[in-house]
């Protein structure tokens, strides 16, 4: 089980409201947002972020880390969600120590599982996902991050956001703020969500914000370096030499997945997903959280999504009828029951379900 470490939202709001204001150059923010993190620090520490950008290898999970314990009010920022009010749930939410007393509600009556409507791309609605989590079945969303500036990829780049009326795609947020708490405002109930991220600044904020949309009053989250391609690299060298051949690294992955092209690269990937799933996303049900929610990486979400759906989501880059890429707030429900089967729902977090 993760040490979860949790900070109030009023806090956490704070430092990644300020974070976003100093990434755009304003010293002003800049100067405020180390006088919180100063007065704050013997409330909670704020993880470190700014580590180099060099890959690491494959991670075991002792190499999981979390940032230290702190309980405080529950209040929700209001600078950057002003324009989404959310409710607070009920305060009865269950709790990871519950859970392991009582593994399984003794009123609950096992459900068929729900059919679940997927679009062209074979992807479901992360709202119809979540509802179809019966009572004796629990659930990580593992969710590519919100939009970033696509001419910087580095681990302190952050969500956008653009202030003023929100701007739209397709009728959709189009920067990652406002798309975190729109997926946020689809998984609102009274159970409390746990949050796992990348060593990123981006996917730190898009697990924040969506706790914001839920309306969740803590942030309880941890870190981990495993939850992107990292984890299916065999050969660091091959991977650089098939990147640099192709001159687009979504070439390789999507190739890899679907087709096994450039296999030499990659450890197969039904085994290594299914040993992630069963030793880091869904170990054993009575251990687990009602729900969690993992922050990731699109080059994580295309193999899992690949593995997820038997190869049925098209996702397939490197097929020039196709170039579809996982979009912003994409993932797999990853769907445990008390008897330890699981199931998985790839889905969109917005109506865009491709880039």
């Amino acid at each position: 089980m993760h040490k979860i470490s949790r900070i109030s939202l009023a806090f956490t709001g704070a430092i990644l409201s300020a974070s976003l204001l100093a990434a755009c150059g304003d010293d002003n923010t800049m100067a405020a947002f180390n006088n919180v993190a100063q007065s704050s620090s013997e409330q909670a520490q704020p993880q470190d972020l700014s580590s180099s950008a060099t890959e690491q290898a494959p991670a075991s999970s002792a190499d999981i880390t979390s940032s230290a314990d702190a309980n405080s009010s529950a209040i929700i920022p209001g600078d950057i969600s002003s324009s989404s009010e959310v409710s607070v749930p009920p305060t009865e939410s269950s709790s990871s120590a519950a859970t392991q007393e009582n593994p399984l509600d003794p009123t609950c009556v096992e459900t068929p599982v729900a059919e679940i409507p997927v679009d062209s791309l074979g992807l479901a609605d992360i709202a119809d996902a979540f509802k179809s989590v019966r009572c004796n079945e629990k659930a990580v969303f593992v969710i590519r991050h919100g939009e970033r500036d696509d001419s910087q990829t580095g681990k302190e780049t952050p969500l956008t956001y653009w202030e003023g009326e929100p701007d739209s795609v397709n009728g959709q947020p189009s920067d990652g703020v406002r798309q975190a708490i729109a997926v946020g405002k689809k998984l609102v109930s009274a159970d409390e969500f746990t949050y796992t991220h990348t060593k990123y600044l981006r996917t730190e904020q898009t697990c924040f914000y969506i706790a914001q949309g839920r309306g969740q009053a803590t942030f309880p989250h941890d870190s981990s370096e495993i939850y992107s391609i990292s984890w299916y690299k065999k050969d660091k060298e091959r991977y650089s030499f098939y990147e640099d051949s192709t001159t687009n690294v979504r070439l390789v992955i999507a190739g890899w997945a679907y087709d096994n092209l450039y296999a030499d690269a990659f450890y197969d990937l039904k085994e290594k997903t299914e040993e992630i799933v069963k030793t880091h996303i869904a170990p054993d049900y009575a251990t687990m959280n009602k729900f969690r929610v993992i922050c990731s990486h699109d080059d994580f979400i295309l193999p899992l999504s690949v593995y997820a759906s038997n190869g049925t989501v098209n996702y397939r880059y490197h097929d020039p009828a196709s170039r579809h890429w996982p979009y912003f707030l994409t993932g797999v429900a990853v769907i445990i029951d008390n008897n330890n089967q699981i199931r998985y729902v790839p889905f969109k977090g917005l109506g865009i379900g491709a880039e």
